[in-house]
């Protein structure tokens, strides 16, 4: 009976071992990741890192070539502004020339057809050098001209004056802004040489409309 009695003892025994070696391999389980999982965040981990690397090195835009075109094209309308207003202002001039009624208007006429064909050969020498194209419009007639073509005597002497004091006027207040805003050292160079030639010309045109109306 004792030996019996000992079996069972040992074997009780032995089975408390078994149960808790199996608990403790539960436990021991439970704390590793599995395989799966650490292949998975292994492979997770350089996509991850070539994404955050890929957004700090991702290069910056170009900011050059975005300052540098206001600058030329402000230039190019400079340019195409007076280019226009001298055209318009030779045409309507050399009309003058042949229609006015007075001496003082044609003189006047003259010189503007002198100060304006100076002016546009500046401009078309800075357009070349800076690889600007201006337009050709000598063929195309305003409705000043065509207006002047219906007059005669005084009433196109004061059409005349009136009209190109007009135009000097805009043209000289539209070139003080673009010499205050302009970016190019030739074009303030130019506006300085054209804004003198223009203020003359006004305040002539100014005097002879007082001379007309009087």
């Amino acid at each position: 009976m004792k030996i019996l009695q000992n079996v069972k003892g040992i074997g009780q025994i032995f089975i408390a071992v078994l149960i808790a070696a199996a608990l403790i391999g539960c436990a021991t389980s439970r704390q590793q990741p599995s395989d799966a999982n650490t292949t998975a965040n292994a492979a997770a981990t350089p996509a991850a890192q070539a994404t955050i690397t890929t957004v700090k090195t991702k290069p910056a835009k170009r900011t050059n070539q975005s300052a540098e075109t206001p600058g030329k094209a402000t230039g190019a309308a400079v340019l195409s502004e007076i280019h226009r207003a001298d055209l318009k202002e030779i045409a309507i001039s050399q009309m003058a020339q042949e229609k006015a009624s007075t001496d003082e208007v044609r003189e006047y006429a003259n010189q503007l057809v002198k100060d304006r064909t100076s002016s546009d050969q500046q401009v078309t020498a800075m357009a070349q050098k800076k690889n600007v194209r201006l337009r050709d419009q000598t063929s195309r007639q305003g409705p000043e001209l065509v207006k002047l073509t219906t007059l005669n005597g005084p009433s196109f002497d004061k059409y005349f004056l009136r009209q190109t004091a007009a135009d000097n006027d805009k043209l000289v207040r539209s070139l003080r802004k673009e010499r205050e805003d302009a970016s190019d050292d030739d074009i303030e160079a130019l506006i300085d040489k054209v804004l003198p030639i223009l203020e003359q010309d006004q305040e002539l045109a100014q005097v002879l409309m007082k001379k007309e109306q009087a």
